[in-house]
């Protein structure tokens, strides 16, 4: 009966930790700006079903008779497996989103850094070309000294 008890204690550890992830997403996606908030939401859901699934066969594991507690134990057991992998797929929709969210902020940095230097090009064509014919002729002056 005492694995019993250090299983419980085990599974009881890893419910507050996975409560823990879950309230924590909750926070996170009230005021995330996301391209697929829509999808994330219904991932969420899905997540949390499958959370109180896992709290529902804990309960039953807990008050389990040492005559069914293998045969709960074995459903416990796919129950967190099941848990674990949503948590970490739900981790990875948000990364990836994120990801997203990132390239698209470089992209558009990106692309104001090239309208800034065309239009510094144009307000200053011959000062631009000085820059490039002597930053050309210092890296072709270094190349013929390395030969």
């Amino acid at each position: 009966m005492a694995s019993k008890e250090k299983y419980i204690k085990s599974l009881e550890s890893n419910m507050k930790k996975y409560q823990d992830k879950v309230k924590k997403i909750d926070s996170l996606l009230k005021e995330y700006d996301a391209h697929n908030k829509e999808h994330l939401m219904e991932e969420r859901a899905d997540l949390k079903e499958k959370f109180k699934q896992a709290e529902a066969i804990f309960k039953k594991l807990k008050s389990s008779t040492e005559e069914n507690y293998e045969e709960i134990k074995a459903n416990t057991i796919e129950v967190f497996e099941d848990l674990k992998e949503a948590l970490h797929e739900f981790s990875n929709l948000l990364t990836m989103d994120r990801l997203y969210h990132v390239k698209d902020e470089a992209v558009e940095f990106g692309s104001e850094k090239v309208t800034q230097v065309e239009d510094y090009i144009k307000q200053k064509p011959l000062t631009c070309a000085a820059v490039a014919f002597g930053v050309g002729f210092v890296i072709g002056t270094f190349l013929k000294r390395s030969k």
